[in-house]
């Protein structure tokens, strides 16, 4: 079969011309073969595709090629040959090209080129395969391309410049007051508000709150979570990376294909579930920090705290936020060039244009799903709005104590029974839109980043699909407060302990019946598949429950004293900007190659290594020029709220214990962050 990619040499192609020539043209194509009942080879790729679920469509075709080659290779063709090879459009009923509107200028590259490259291609194909071939120009880069800056690239560069003036300036008086030149100045609290927000942007300060650790009792048992969000999130690193090996050119993309035969294959791919894991953690968090918040106000918590607490999570997550939106928005694809960089950056920069507000509004898992800014930003959009969800029943909790037997119960069905509440959401969602009983990641849909992938947009993304894991994560915050209440160590136990340990195993093994739905095309829609689809990924939430709390009673002494090295600390501070700059680091890895490349398993390890360091790095940036500045700031614009309190279980330790999973935003600074 022709191979998924053929490129030409694009440095080659676009090398400075002479001062006579014409500039070099460098395109990027989408090749559908022509069906043709009397070729053998098209019977063969058109059965091979047929398995969509675990191989590529092998009708369409990735092509990159030169402009000059391709009329170099026509050039002695005769009116009537270039006429035979001039394809007439024909119905095509699978995806082949982005949505049009996305890049720029790609109809006046069509009108000039369309024709050349079609029958160019349409040569090689049929000189080769005896195919033809609608070819169908999707970008082109010029040697004359000029980079262009505007106001919105501007903009950025002066936020960036006003970044760097306040952590020099802050740097220098924080150093200028430090009148004894010993560290722990940098450690204690100023003598005065006014000087403690004048050090919000030093770099010494904010250093230490980053590698600082708590002494708190509660803390010191809930210090795994640091470890628990970094590792969680590596892995998520790892099946990105296997993604956007998909998505890239390769020699061996049927290596790809005999992965997806395998059952083990199957662990890997299902570990999009690990997303649930940040769910559940979060969920904890928020109802043992709101518990302890609770009980040291003597249960007087005003439903006036959940606007207020709404806003200072708001703020706190989205500084950084922004700030990486504007990056994609502005100068993502003026640092790099290739031929795949305007599909991967400028379709990122286009829609971070469009819309960016759907990400500050924290909707974006809803609204313009298909045109992703800052793609694995769907899940702050989930996370927020079951946040206020969550906030509000734990408020109605301890408001109306009569009720909370009712509510608990609720929530339980909610989280447990189908078809109840939330719960029975998904199923609908399954049932009527005809889904398989699995999240299927498909290899053809990866193609394209799941953008236009309907498993992705109805089965991962939504709010209803993942509200379930995190009320369990409510519900497991809720049970160790009441265990702690009872004095019950569940370290004691023998039977719980075994049914820990069988969980880490357990789990993972779950994974692996899914592979039925990869093997089989049963009837859709159905009511078992939307069955054992909720009950599948809920399933997930107990075992994460399961494991959290063996975790914070330390039923395994070595699990516990490796999750509670002192490195995970800042690694686990660092989670949150971590998870929003990963993917910007990956453009440059993957969407910048020039050639296809072989991927073997040590390159891709090599690769995700790469890019956890590099990810580490930026965001460590971007933790001491935002970040932290930012909580610092606001500690002190809400100061006259924390002053009421007596202890650290105030409003920043409530709110941001249900980021210490993964929107974290390292409130080092107090003596109580985890």
């Amino acid at each position: 079969m022709p191979k998924l990619w053929r490129m030409d040499d694009y440095d080659e192609c676009l090398e400075s011309p002479g001062p006579d020539d014409p500039p070099g043209v460098y395109c990027g194509l989408s090749v559908v073969l022509k069906p043709n009942n009397r070729s053998e080879l098209w019977k063969l790729i058109e059965e091979f595709s047929s398995d969509y679920k675990r191989h590529y469509n092998h009708q369409v075709l990735k092509w990159g090629v030169c402009i000059k080659r391709c009329q170099k290779a026509i050039e002695k063709l005769s009116p009537a040959e270039r006429n035979a090879l001039t394809e007439e459009p024909f119905p095509i009923d699978v995806r082949y090209k982005l949505d049009d509107g996305i890049l720029e200028d790609i109809s006046t590259y069509q009108k000039v080129y369309q024709d050349v490259v079609e029958i160019c291609v349409n040569k090689e194909l049929n000189d080769t395969y005896g195919l033809v071939a609608y070819t169908e120009i999707l970008s082109c880069d010029k040697s004359t391309d000029e980079v262009v800056v505007d106001a919105l690239d501007m903009c950025f560069l002066l936020v960036l410049c006003a970044l760097v003036c306040f952590v020099t300036v802050s740097s220098w008086y924080d150093s200028s007051i430090n009148y004894k030149r010993t560290s722990d100045h940098y450690r204690q609290p100023l003598d005065s508000k006014r000087n403690m927000v004048w050090v919000s942007f030093s770099i010494q300060r904010n250093w230490y709150r980053l590698t600082s650790r708590s002494r708190d009792e509660l803390n010191q048992k809930l210090r795994f979570f640091q470890a628990f969000r970094f590792l969680t999130l590596w892995l998520v690193i790892v099946g990105h990376v296997s993604m956007l090996l998909s998505f890239t050119p390769t020699t061996d993309s049927e290596k790809l294909e005999r992965i997806m035969h395998n059952v083990g294959s199957m662990i890997l791919t299902n570990g999009a579930q690990i997303t649930q894991t940040f769910l559940a953690m979060s969920g904890t968090l928020l109802a043992i920090q709101f518990c302890s918040f609770a009980e040291k106000r003597n249960g007087k918590v005003s439903f006036l705290y959940v606007p207020f607490a709404i806003l200072y999570r708001y703020v706190r997550l989205t500084s950084v936020y922004a700030f990486v939106i504007l990056l994609h928005a502005t100068w993502l694809l003026k640092l790099q060039t290739g031929p795949l960089w305007r599909w991967g950056a400028e379709t990122e920069q286009t829609f971070c244009r469009r819309n960016w507000w759907t990400n500050l509004l924290y909707i974006n898992n809803y609204v313009h799903a298909d045109e992703p800014c800052v793609q694995q930003a769907w899940y702050l959009g989930t996370e927020f709005q079951i946040f206020i969800i969550a906030l509000i029943m734990l408020v109605t909790i301890v408001k109306i104590p009569r009720a909370k037997v009712p509510i608990l119960g609720l929530v339980l069905l909610a989280g447990y029974v189908i078809p109840a509440l939330f719960i029975y959401i998904p199923a609908l969602f399954i049932y009527y839109q005809k889904l398989e009983g699995t999240y299927l990641i498909t290899l053809e849909a990866q193609r394209y980043l799941l953008w236009y992938d309907k498993y992705y947009l109805h089965a991962y993304i939504p709010t209803h699909i993942n509200f379930g894991n995190y009320i369990q994560g409510v519900l497991t915050g809720l049970v160790y407060c009441e265990l702690q209440k009872r004095s019950i160590n569940l370290a004691q136990s023998k039977a719980f302990s075994i049914v820990w340990h069988l969980t880490i195993v357990i789990v993972p093994l779950s994974w692996l019946p899914s592979y039925m739905f990869y093997v089989n095309d049963f009837p859709t829609p159905s009511v078992w598949m939307a069955a054992y689809f909720v009950v599948s990924k809920n399933l997930y939430g107990i075992g994460a429950w399961i494991v959290i709390l063996g975790c914070i009673y330390g039923v395994n002494g070595v699990v516990k004293r490796m999750l509670n090295y002192p490195f995970f600390e800042p690694l686990g501070r660092l989670t949150y900007g971590v998870f929003l700059v990963h993917p910007f680091v990956m453009r440059f890895i993957f969407a910048s190659v020039r050639a296809p490349a072989h991927y073997s398993d040590l390159l891709t390890l090599s690769l995700v290594f790469g890019a956890t360091v590099m990810s580490l790095l930026m965001a460590l940036v971007l933790c001491l020029l935002i970040e932290l500045p930012t909580t610092a700031l606001q500690n002190h614009l809400f100061g006259s709220f924390k002053e009421q309190k007596s202890n650290h279980a105030d409003l920043e330790t409530v709110i941001n214990g249900t980021n210490q999973t993964l929107i974290n935003t390292s409130l080092a600074g107090k003596q109580s962050e985890l």
